[in-house]
């Protein structure tokens, strides 16, 4: 259960994305590949969409960094992930950085669609439910998208 109020629920929700519009633009400076740059594109713009739609439909300000330190525990440190995965250190290019990229945004997608689902339990506000059930629905159309492009790279070697 999330302890957290309706405005809170919205800045967590707020940070989120701006972490995820943030990696998925250096996951698309990275690779050269221009599907996987398209598709990490194409995720930073529908994160930028999710952040207009909190931010204006809302009136919840921009992103504040100092939002971080009690969202943290809500939040995904896709960072982190990135570095133990070795994107951008280890493999850089090549169907293998794309999975380890891709994977990291597999775990960011899925960690919102549970925030998001877990969220429109606890607010009572009838428009609020309804946007977070919506954007709980794009994240799980990002997953599909991810999958369908994890589906179709060559396999990993052994």
């Amino acid at each position: 259960m999330l302890d957290l109020n309706e405005i809170e629920i919205l800045q967590v929700a707020l940070a989120h994305e701006e972490r995820a519009r943030a990696f998925y633009v250096r996951m698309a400076d990275r690779f050269d590949d221009s599907t996987a740059r398209d598709l990490f594109l194409f995720l930073s713009r529908e994160e930028e969409g999710h952040i207009r739609r909190l931010t204006s439909r809302y009136g919840i300000q921009e992103f504040e960094k100092t939002w971080e330190e009690k969202s943290l525990p809500y939040l995904i440190d896709l960072d982190r992930l990135a570095r133990e995965e070795g994107v951008g250190t280890q493999v850089t290019t090549g169907p293998e950085a794309v999975r380890r990229g891709l994977g990291i945004a597999r775990k960011a997608e899925t960690h919102a669609i549970a925030f998001y689902a877990e969220a429109g339990k606890v607010v009572e506000d009838p428009s609020t439910k309804t946007l977070l059930a919506e954007l709980e629905g794009e994240e799980r159309n990002h997953l599909a998208k991810i999958e369908g492009y994890l589906a179709d790279l060559p396999p990993a070697p052994l």
